[in-house]
């Protein structure tokens, strides 16, 4: 199997957006859809939960939403 473009995961993670996840069908729509765009760029599924924890965890430490001491 050959290495996938970015194009090609973009057009996998955009079709994520059109379903409705609150159906079975299309929960199992999705989870075929990460499984694909995990065996085309092993890691890349883990590498995005990692990359939205930092950014989550970095938003606390900003300025603008930091508590001024009392």
């Amino acid at each position: 199997m050959t290495a996938a473009s970015d194009t090609d995961l973009a057009d996998l993670m955009m079709q994520l957006a059109g379903l409705d996840l609150t159906s079975a069908d299309g929960r199992a729509g999705a989870g075929s859809i990460l499984r694909e765009i995990e065996a085309r760029a092993p890691g890349s599924i883990a590498r995005m939960r990692a990359g939205l924890a930092l950014r989550r965890a970095g938003s606390s430490l900003l300025a603008e939403s930091r508590i001024a001491d009392a």
